[in-house]
């Protein structure tokens, strides 16, 4: 019997695909993975079975909750970056609360695809239902940042991490820059913008953590180069948004280091219903004591 069966039930749901021409309508169904575990409770050998299990699946699973059984003041979700399939399940494993977690390999910036259906559709279909009146944690990177920036601005009070997001459709601006010995990747269209979009929703409760390395050297500059200052900077003045460069060369900071940043994520679940000043100190103190040797 497999992993997955023994942990939970699988629940599925008929997800017909679209043609070619097609836009998938923003209220079909889609398939969940639902579970009775606490990831929290998994031993290492377990929690990477599942991962496996779950990888194997991510191209028709879009879409997984881990509810233990009670009550819980905390309702955590992640939002897998590009390729990252179920990798970053790995961050929630000192989790003892419920957690989502949302990936699609065909649409990594979740603008909709034939596995799910558009970020404002899983927001309203999933993530919020999901949290309910439990505080939320939203944590991704790179495109799962992105998705986990927009999605907060939905929840009232919650905490974001959010490593090197991508925070605009930015082809039009790299357009107008000349890269010399540096491929530039960028950001697709119809994203949403993230400046006006967290202005829009100003909350005095949140606490939103972006956090950027300092180089992009180990991406290697010369294959691309995402302009992750580029990104960064366009948040500089949105009310409730604290801003991180750390010592880092990694676009991707949490590949690496995932335990370290489960252990931020399990402090920060444990005191969810503090203050935002509060927050974002552990974000402050656990980015000092990872990175802050010059």
């Amino acid at each position: 019997m497999s992993l997955l069966r023994r942990l939970g039930r699988r629940r599925r749901v008929p997800c017909p695909k679209p043609g070619p021409a097609e836009v998938p309508p923003a209220d079909r169904p889609f398939t969940i993975a639902r579970f009775d575990t606490c990831l929290g409770d998994l031993s290492p050998e377990e929690l990477r079975a599942l991962i496996a299990d779950l990888n194997a699946r991510s191209d028709t699973v879009g879409c997984a909750v881990f509810r233990p059984p009670g009550e819980h003041e905390c309702v955590a979700t992640i939002f897998a970056g590009n390729l990252e399939c179920f990798f970053m399940v790995a961050a929630a494993r000192n989790l003892h609360c419920p957690v989502v977690y949302i990936q699609d390999p065909i649409s990594y910036w979740y603008q909709g695809s034939p596995l799910l259906p558009d970020l404002d559709a899983l927001c309203r279909r999933v993530v919020v239902p999901e949290t309910g009146g439990a505080r939320a944690l939203l944590f991704g990177q790179s495109s799962g940042a992105y998705a986990a920036l927009a999605a907060a601005a939905r929840m009232p009070g919650a905490t974001v991490v959010a490593c090197a997001p991508q925070t605009f459709s930015d082809a039009d601006a790299k357009g107008r820059i000349s890269f010399v010995g540096i491929r530039a990747l960028s950001a697709p269209e119809g994203l949403i913008d993230l400046r006006a979009h967290l202005a829009g929703h100003r909350d005095p409760d949140a606490s939103r953590a972006v956090v950027i390395a300092a180089g992009e050297l180990d991406n290697p500059a010369h294959m691309h180069w995402w302009g992750d200052y580029l990104h960064m900077l366009r948040l500089i003045d949105v009310p409730g948004t604290d801003l991180f460069v750390v010592n880092a060369n990694s676009h991707v900071l949490a590949h690496g280091r995932i335990n370290d940043y489960a252990r931020l994520l399990a402090d920060l679940a444990a005191e969810a219903g503090a203050s935002p000043a509060r927050r974002t100190e552990i974000v402050r103190a656990f980015l000092m004591e990872l990175y802050g040797r010059i």
